[in-house]
């Protein structure tokens, strides 16, 4: 147990009226989100919807968040995450109503699951309204989605806005293309690394070339919980890398209002 809040900056659920996700074939419920927080020593998650989610129905699980939100306060967090072939005007809409109306953190944007290119008008929509509303991005990065998930796609991006946060979900990946997402980290102050899916090795390496300060700790789904926490404690990391990695960075970059949890401690069953 630590003495820093704990934080699981990307997880996803699902649409309640729906019994999996239409791209991903699979959902969890809060229920289970926040029992797996309270098993393991997570303080807070931040929720987004599925990939899935690809249509105008996201408002239904937009809305099913910030209700999650408001019933475990300071626990739940929530994130949009609009299919910019919706078109401009939802999308700037719908962004602006989940941060100013429901108090949402950041944006997904969803290259594999949406088929985006980043440098494209539509994906230009998602940033131009992040900026607009004052919140950063997270992009899906990885070999499964290439070309559009491919950490030097953003060159450009990351360029042209200057002073968005651009979060790299996965880190480029299990293997293939994370050392690339590193670089890009390197050469650009204002892109963040997310620990879903990078192995052990490249997280220590991530640290090494670019600190602690932009790496963030993630599970996407419950049951990654126990390997996300343990995979910051398997790279070497002082505590205060481990406060900021496990919880710290998020607090800040996404002003979130987090506080330490008192978990009851597992009592093991008499033989």
């Amino acid at each position: 147990m630590t003495d820093y809040p704990v934080v699981n900056g990307h997880h996803h659920i699902g649409n309640d009226n729906a019994e999996q996700d239409r791209t991903f074939e699979w959902s969890e419920s809060v229920e289970s989100v926040i029992e797996a927080m309270d098993e393991n020593g997570v303080d807070a998650t931040i929720l987004q919807p599925l990939g899935g989610e690809n249509d105008r129905s996201v408002t239904e699980v937009h809305d099913q968040i910030y209700e999650a939100s408001q019933e475990y306060e300071g626990r739940i967090f929530g994130t949009a995450a609009v299919n910019p072939h919706l078109g401009t005007d939802f999308v700037h809409d719908e962004i602006t109503r989940c941060v100013q109306e429901l108090d949402f953190k950041f944006v997904k944007l969803h290259t594999l699951a949406w088929g985006v290119d980043p440098t494209s008008d539509i994906a230009y929509d998602v940033f131009d309204a992040c900026e607009e509303n004052d919140v950063p991005v997270m992009v899906h990065t990885g070999p499964h989605g290439m070309p559009f998930s491919v950490p030097g796609m953003y060159m450009p991006v990351a360029e042209d806005y200057p002073d968005l946060p651009i979060i790299f979900a996965h880190m480029g990946g299990a293997y293939t293309l994370t050392q690339e997402a590193i670089f890009m980290a390197e050469r650009y102050d204002n892109i963040y690394l997310d620990t879903t899916l990078v192995l052990n090795m490249y997280l220590k390496r991530a640290m090494e070339a670019v600190g602690a300060d932009r790496l963030l700790m993630a599970a996407e789904h419950s049951s990654n919980i126990p390997v996300a926490l343990t995979k910051v404690d398997c790279i070497g990391a002082s505590e205060e890398q481990k406060a900021k990695i496990l919880g710290g960075n998020a607090i800040d970059l996404y002003d979130l209002d987090v506080e330490k949890q008192s978990f009851e401690e597992q009592v093991p069953a008499d033989d």
